[in-house]
C-alpha cells in the first residue's frame, strides 16, 4: 500500500444561478428516503435531520447547470439510460477517439453531470472514453423518490448499458466522488472483472458522516438535536445500515486507489484513512495537503496519475 501527501491549488466552482425549473418542481414532488430496515425511522431525529440535508443536496444539483467548458464542445454525447420500472436517467457519453477503454465517472451530492467536466477531459487526455450518469433525481433528471436502492438501480442500469455497446469489464475502471463512491462500489460488487476503481473523498456509513459533522460549523445542527446525541450515542446506530463502504472495500478485489484532501472540512480524511486499512485490494492512497471536498485540480492531477498507469 502507498499513501502519499502531495500539495495542489483549488479552482472550484461554487456559482448558484437562480431555481431552474427543475429544482421548482422537485420542491413540489420529491422524497428522500433510506429505507434500510430502520426501525421507526421517521422518528429518529437524527434520520431526519440526515434527510434534510440530503434534500437540500438535490436541490443544489438542479441549480448548478455549467455550460460546456473550453475543449469539450461537440464532445458531450447525451444518452438516455433506461432502468427498470420504465424509468431513466440521462449520462454523457463521450469517445471523441472511439478507444475501447472506458471510465465510468460518478458524480458527488448536490452535483450533476455538467459540473465535473475538468474531470472529463483529464480523463480524454488519459486516452480513455467517459460514461457520466446523473443520479435519479439529481441535475436534469424528473424529479422522484430517491434512497440508496434507486442508487443501485441507477448503477444496474449503467453496467447493463456498457454490456449493450459491448465495452468489456476488463477495459473499464470505475471513479466515484464523495456520494458517488458509493455507487463505484456498488459497481465493483456487481462486476468483479473491473479493471480497477479510484474512489475521491469518499463516503462510509451515514452514521459515520453523521459523526463527522456534528461538531462541523458549515452545518447548523440542531441544539437539541447535538444535546440527544451527546446523551444517547445509541440514536445513530441504525445510520450504520446505510452504505456500510467499509465493509464492501474489505470484500473488493478489484485494485483500489484513494485520494482525499487533507483539508476536507466536510469528510475529514481521517475516514480515508480508516477506509484504507479495511480494504482488501488497496493499491494507494493519495493526500494531497491543498483543496477541500470538492473536485480541484490537485485531486486531478493525482486522478491523472492513476490513469497513467492503465
Amino acid at each position: 500500500m502507498r499513501i502519499s501527501s502531495i500539495g495542489s491549488y483549488n479552482y472550484y466552482n461554487n456559482s448558484r444561478p437562480e431555481l431552474n425549473r427543475y429544482e421548482h418542481k422537485a420542491l413540489k414532488n420529491d422524497t428522500v428516503s433510506f429505507s434500510s430496515n430502520l426501525h421507526l425511522k421517521e422518528l429518529n431525529p437524527a434520520y431526519r435531520f440526515c434527510m434534510s440535508l440530503f434534500k437540500r443536496s438535490i436541490l443544489a444539483s438542479r441549480r448548478r447547470l455549467s455550460p460546456t467548458i473550453e475543449g469539450l464542445e461537440g464532445k458531450l454525447n447525451e444518452v438516455s439510460i433506461p432502468l427498470k420500472g420504465n424509468k431513466k436517467i440521462i449520462a454523457y457519453d463521450i469517445n471523441p477517439n472511439k478507444t475501447e477503454k472506458y471510465i465510468v465517472f460518478f458524480h458527488g451530492s448536490s452535483l450533476n453531470i455538467s459540473n465535473c467536466q475538468q474531470t472529463y477531459k483529464e480523463v480524454l487526455d488519459a486516452n480513455f472514453a467517459v460514461l457520466a450518469p446523473e443520479f435519479s433525481g439529481f441535475g436534469k433528471n424528473n424529479p422522484m423518490k430517491v434512497n440508496e436502492f434507486t442508487i443501485e438501480d441507477d448503477v444496474e442500469g449503467i453496467l447493463k448499458y456498457l454490456k449493450t455497446k459491448n465495452i468489456k469489464p476488463e477495459n473499464t475502471g470505475i471513479i466515484g466522488h464523495s456520494l458517488g463512491s458509493f455507487a463505484t462500489i456498488l459497481a465493483a460488487e456487481k462486476m468483479p472483472d473491473l479493471k480497477f476503481m479510484v474512489i475521491i473523498a469518499p463516503v462510509n456509513t451515514i452514521q459515520y458522516e453523521i459523526n463527522n459533522i456534528i461538531n462541523n460549523k458549515k452545518f447548523k445542527i440542531p441544539l437539541y438535536l447535538k444535546k440527544l446525541i451527546k446523551i444517547c450515542p445509541a440514536i445513530l446506530n441504525p445510520l450504520g445500515k446505510i452504505f456500510k463502504t467499509e465493509d464492501r472495500l474489505s470484500k473488493s478485489n478489484i485494485p483500489l486507489h484513494i485520494i482525499h484532501s487533507a483539508n476536507d472540512k466536510l469528510i475529514p480524511v481521517q475516514s480515508s484513512i480508516e477506509l484504507s486499512q479495511k480494504a482488501k485490494n488497496l493499491k494507494e492512497l493519495r493526500i494531497p495537503q491543498t483543496g477541500g471536498h470538492g473536485l480541484e485540480k490537485n485531486k486531478l492531477d493525482e486522478l491523472r496519475k492513476i490513469l497513467d498507469n492503465y
